[in-house]
């Protein structure tokens, strides 16, 4: 299934232009709550093999979006018409083998080392 697990560190934000851009594409959203990030990327993508986890993990101070089966075509458009639309700025990853099974706020961890290191804030 074609999804986009959503993550925002704003409760009270939804996930709006977001939600509108994905569903054109077909994609659905797939919201991570707070006291969800401890749970693999797989786990919280439905996938088969990923059991839920006990542990909790800080949740991360950035917006996240994961596209899970996502071709690179339809990343691209969707990619475009969020910047298009004005949808607020977020970390964007493609679930892969590797971080399936990573806790969530890892992931995160990880993007967000990576946006500094590439200059962003």
């Amino acid at each position: 299934m074609a999804a986009v697990l959503y993550y925002e560190p704003l409760v009270m934000m939804g996930p709006g232009a977001i939600a509108r851009v994905c569903g054109r594409f077909g994609l659905t959203v797939i919201p991570v709550a707070r006291d969800r990030v401890g749970q693999t990327v797989g786990h919280l993508a439905g996938y088969q093999g990923f059991p839920e986890r006990a542990e909790t993990e800080t949740p991360p101070a950035d917006r996240v979006l994961v596209f899970c089966e996502v071709d690179r075509d339809t990343l691209d458009q969707v990619l475009e018409e969020l910047k298009a639309e004005g949808a607020p700025a977020s970390l964007k990853a493609v679930l892969t083998g590797t971080n399936a099974g990573w806790p969530f706020a890892r992931l995160a961890r990880e993007l967000s080392a990576e946006h500094r290191a590439m200059g962003g804030h």
